[in-house]
């Protein structure tokens, strides 16, 4: 996802973004897990698919940060302006 200059950034709450970036914790400190679990997987194909899993959990991090690249927390004045 590169991010585009011509776009406004996506306004997200500031509770939407701690929990993306939570999430983005999560996925990276169960792959550095699941990373240190492999060396102890004897079946080739057990460790093939356990690679996998951690392979897509780094890379839905790396998905998430570049999201978060391109948004901006709306501040509560934005908030009013919406609802009235």
């Amino acid at each position: 996802m590169t991010p585009d200059p011509t776009r406004e950034p996506i306004q997200v709450s500031p509770r939407f973004r701690s929990a993306i970036e939570a999430r983005i914790l999560e996925l990276e400190r169960d792959a550095a897990r699941d990373e240190r679990t492999l060396a102890e997987l004897t079946n080739p194909e057990h460790r093939r698919r356990h690679q996998m899993l951690v392979d897509k959990q780094l890379d839905k991090a790396f998905r998430l940060r570049e999201m978060l690249a391109q948004v901006c927390v709306h501040s509560a004045a934005w908030r009013r302006q919406r609802v009235a």
